[in-house]
């Protein structure tokens, strides 16, 4: 049985660890990939056997992986590393809470990562590597592009169309058939009512381009 490997051992990271020994019910071996600790550190019973580089050697190749690694400060570049590991041969494991809602016709992109209470409705295409936190609403036929992150509390109305390596803050709300541009930042709180045409920072409600 291949091992596993969980990139990061801090906030978010670890959330997404946690997760994933609730849903697994498997025997496989559980390392971690750090740049902030020294190899062969003990993370809650489990090894650091390298920094994010390690996924490029051959002791990974055919591993499954967990990455949700990511924040409002570099969620544009957070596929680099994602990508690097499908590129060395390691696989993307989907986590998706056993309390989560997804509708049969939704479809779930490899490696995304589902938290208890996030509700995914009809047709909705959510892609890969997304990170959708608890308590998040999606509703019909939401279409979100890979590496987006959408944190706790918010709600995406019908026909909303979220770009790649996007970031929602909590507590955000969108409009529907509202449409966000590829790589932008949408502060916690924030009403989105139309469509944000331009990549950059949007905070309030309604949601104005701060930068």
């Amino acid at each position: 049985m291949n091992n596993m490997f969980c990139f990061g051992t801090s906030g978010g990271c670890l959330d997404a660890f946690y997760l994933l020994k609730e849903i697994s019910n498997d025997e496989r071996e559980i390392f971690f990939l750090s740049d902030q600790h020294i190899v062969g550190e003990n993370i809650l019973g489990h090894k650091v056997v390298g920094s994010f580089e390690y996924a490029s050697s051959s002791k990974t190749t055919g591993c499954q992986f967990i990455f949700q690694c990511g924040s409002v400060e570099n969620h544009r570049t957070r596929h680099i590393w994602f990508r690097k590991a499908i590129e060395s041969g390691m696989v993307p494991t989907t986590l998706i809470s056993s309390q989560a809602y997804v509708h049969k016709t939704a479809s779930i992109g490899r490696g995304s990562i589902i938290y208890p209470g996030v509700k995914i409705m009809t047709n909705v295409e959510i892609g890969e590597n997304c990170i959708i936190l608890p308590n998040t609403v999606v509703n019909h036929n939401v279409r979100v592009g890979d590496y987006s992150i959408i944190n706790s509390a918010c709600v995406l109305n019908g026909g909303v169309e979220l770009g790649h390596n996007c970031y929602v803050g909590s507590g955000s709300s969108f409009k529907e058939n509202s449409r966000v541009m590829a790589n932008t930042t949408i502060g916690m709180c924030s009403l989105v009512l139309n469509t944000l045409e331009i990549t950059g920072l949007y905070f309030g409600s309604p949601a104005k381009l701060i930068r």
